[in-house]
């Protein structure tokens, strides 16, 4: 079972989604990291989970209404900046595995170009790398524009997943992302994905992580990729 940082590794010596979070993770021994990839206004895919940097930056405008010159110039706690995707992307190519969390965006066509440009700037493999998103029409788009590169359902607390498996099996996904309290309280659902990889979100305490490994899933994501990576491999139940 993989275990992939949240957002990198976020704690406040590296913030979430920034270069120095992403690398404090896999130097920890993650097996890759999930990321949050958001459009600016003039069209540069950026790593950035909420819509603006209010809570990350104390800065109230919206990533889709700046250009990524005036983002680049927001302080984040420590001085770290929000990066870019391909400059993410080429942290981690070769490192590991990168999941992007693609958030739903009116300019959906926009942002799909500025992320598989970002891959290929960064010259990553397509196998390393998982576009997933709960936006369905992104995944479908995508589906079309790059059959070749995994995508992944991100599914809230409550979505069927009876209709989710069956978009993702005509789509052609390769992995579906459930939350870490639907597999709590349905540990059937696993095997109910058992053609596809299972990644779970968020797992934090080691005994879910083990819990998960007994039920056969792929990957955990964590706010605690070290700590996970050192005792699920002194157990036995991590890659």
């Amino acid at each position: 079972m993989l275990v992939l940082g949240h957002r990198g590794w976020p704690d406040p010596a590296h913030p979430e989604n920034t270069l120095d979070s992403v690398a404090a993770a896999l130097d920890a021994g993650a097996d890759g990291v999930e990321v949050d990839v958001r459009l600016t206004a003039d069209g540069v895919a950026v790593c950035c989970h909420d819509d603006d940097l209010r809570r990350v930056g104390a800065d109230i405008r919206s990533v889709r209404r700046t250009r990524w010159a005036e983002l680049a110039q927001v302080r984040l706690a420590g001085g770290h900046a929000v990066p870019r995707l391909v400059d993410v992307a080429a942290a981690v190519a070769g490192r590991g595995t990168l999941v992007l969390d693609l958030k739903p965006e009116p300019r959906a066509g926009s942002l799909l170009r500025a992320t598989l440009a970002a891959l290929a700037l960064a010259r990553t493999d397509d196998r390393d790398v998982v576009a997933s998103s709960f936006d369905d029409r992104l995944l479908d788009v995508l589906a079309v524009r790059r059959p070749g590169l995994a995508r992944a359902a991100i599914l809230e607390v409550g979505d069927s997943l009876t209709h989710a498996l069956g978009r993702a099996r005509r789509r052609g996904d390769r992995a579906v992302h459930l939350p870490l309290r639907t597999v709590l309280s349905q540990p059937s659902d696993v095997a109910a994905a058992i053609d596809l990889q299972v990644r779970v979100w968020t797992v934090n305490r080691i005994v879910d992580a083990r819990l998960c490994a007994l039920l056969g899933v792929q990957a955990v994501i964590t706010d605690l990729p070290a700590q996970l990576a050192l005792r699920l491999r002194v157990s036995g139940a991590a890659a």
